[in-house]
């Protein structure tokens, strides 16, 4: 799991930026979003400008040059700091696997090119390579040990170069970074289109994954428990093609997405992932529900919470979700002035489970540390 992540003069963050997923509470209601100490489900509020899309982008950085899965690349004057006049920007992912703490630091000076790369396993220098003087020190990295990595363009990581050429035992820290990142998506509601980060490569239309996965029923269902009653079903188009439509009571059908609701286009977006969460490690959605209904909200963010498998780290703007029943204080985090807090840490009130967190905050009960420091 992704324990910590650290990044600079990237985007919003000019200085040292760091979110820390780690919880030393013990609460004794919705423990499954949390485990071993580790944070699994967290939601991340901030004021408009404060930094959550940056974020959002900025944790899946890696997998742009790890694994080779869809990207967003940007152009330089979008990636770096603007007020900043470094050519570089820094990241680092800190996670635990098993007993191990796995640290991998590197640096780009550009969205696709490396400057240099480190892995550390609990604290100790295991890997580092330098792109610009071709310097190393693999430390008796059994991985590397048969392999002569020189001159490595900067768009390929050293990392991935170790894991396509060698034969990785699953136990390897290597073999854990690259499976953890190839399992990681970022998707955000429909006002840029039906864009994504990670995962997977290109794209098809919401219509035609329901409809290959035999899921149309199950569809309707869904829509069903959220309060949206259509006579789904599947046709043949213009163009020969199977497709999702309305069937109407005079016998009319017509394609599902071209009458339904903002809202509803988000749903269905939703629930096309939703179809590969069981296979991920760590799910980032930002605008999370920007055109659903409260209650809309919480029924989704509480089948996110069901996938025990994976992390997942989800920006919204709704008070509503705020609460004991379906969150808890050390899963909740505010993002603002280039810091992330999670609510138990910006009060010095014991946060326990009858407090409204919604409350306490309109109240200004949790910014009153942030001016404080």
């Amino acid at each position: 799991m992704l324990i910590q992540f650290e990044v600079s003069n990237y985007q919003g963050f000019k200085d040292e930026f760091v979110f820390n997923l780690e919880s030393k509470k013990r609460y004794d209601y919705n423990q499954t979003m949390v485990e071993r100490h580790v944070v699994k489900k967290a939601l991340i509020y901030g004021p408009n400008g404060s930094g959550k899309s940056s974020l959002c982008s900025a944790l899946m950085d890696i997998t742009y040059h790890i694994v080779d899965k869809e990207k967003n690349i940007l152009s330089n004057d979008k990636y770096f700091y603007a007020g900043s006049n470094k050519n570089n920007a820094k990241f680092i992912y800190t996670f635990k696997f098993d007993k191990q703490i796995v640290k991998y630091e590197y640096m780009k000076s550009s969205p696709t090119e490396l400057v240099y790369e480190k892995l550390y396993i609990n604290d100790v220098l295991q890997m580092e390579y330098n792109y610009f003087d071709d310097s190393h020190n693999f430390n008796n990295f059994q991985e590397a040990s048969t392999l002569n990595i020189k001159g490595l363009p900067q768009h390929i990581s050293a990392i991935k170069y170790i894991y396509n050429n060698t034969i990785t035992n699953e136990k390897s820290p290597i073999f854990k970074i690259v499976d953890y990142v190839s399992r990681m998506l970022f998707f955000k509601s429909l006002t840029e289109g039906n864009n994504y980060v990670g995962y997977s490569n290109g794209s098809n239309s919401l219509s035609s994954i329901i409809i290959k996965q035999h899921k149309t029923q199950e569809f309707k269902e869904f829509l069903d428990n959220q309060g949206l009653h259509y006579n789904l079903v599947e046709y043949q188009d213009q163009n020969g093609n199977l497709n999702l439509g309305i069937k109407f009571e005079n016998g009319k059908i017509i394609p599902f997405g071209s009458i339904i609701s903002s809202g509803t286009k988000t749903i269905w977006l939703f629930y096309c992932w939703m179809l590969e969460f069981s296979h991920l490690s760590l799910l980032i959605i930002d605008e999370f529900d920007a055109y659903y209904h409260y209650q809309t909200a919480q029924a989704i963010l509480k089948i996110i919470n069901k996938f025990d498998n994976m992390q997942a780290i989800i920006t919204t703007h709704n008070m509503m979700l705020m609460n004991n029943e379906i969150t808890r204080p050390d899963c909740c985090f505010i993002l603002d002035n280039n810091e992330i807090k999670a609510l138990y840490q910006m009060t010095k009130k014991e946060i326990r489970q009858k407090n409204n967190l919604q409350k306490m905050y309109i109240d200004g009960e949790f910014s009153n540390i942030l001016k404080e420091n």
